[in-house]
C-alpha cells in the first residue's frame, strides 16, 4: 500500500514538471495519457497498461493482474 501511495506522489509530482523529465517509458507514457489525454496503448507493462485504460476510457479494471493495482483502479473508477 505504501509503494502505491509514493508511486502517486509521484506521479501528482511529474505531472506539475512535465512528463518529458521521467526516464521510465511506461511511467513517461501513463503520465503523458492521464494528463494530456493520449493513448494508453503505448504502454508496454500490462498491468499499467489496463489501469490507464480503465482510468482514461472506463474500461473494466478486471484485467489487472496485481490485486493491489486492481484494488486501487476499482476505487478510482467507481
Amino acid at each position: 500500500m505504501r509503494a502505491i501511495i509514493a508511486m502517486l506522489l509521484m506521479l501528482s509530482t511529474y505531472a506539475h514538471a512535465g512528463c518529458g523529465n521521467i526516464s521510465d517509458s511506461d511511467q513517461r507514457a501513463y503520465c503523458e495519457a492521464k494528463t494530456n489525454g493520449q493513448n494508453c496503448g503505448n504502454i508496454r507493462n500490462d498491468d499499467l497498461r489496463a489501469t490507464c485504460s480503465a482510468q482514461m476510457s472506463g474500461q473494466s479494471c478486471g484485467n489487472i493482474k496485481d490485486s493491489n493495482l486492481r484494488n486501487e483502479c476499482d476505487a478510482i473508477t467507481r
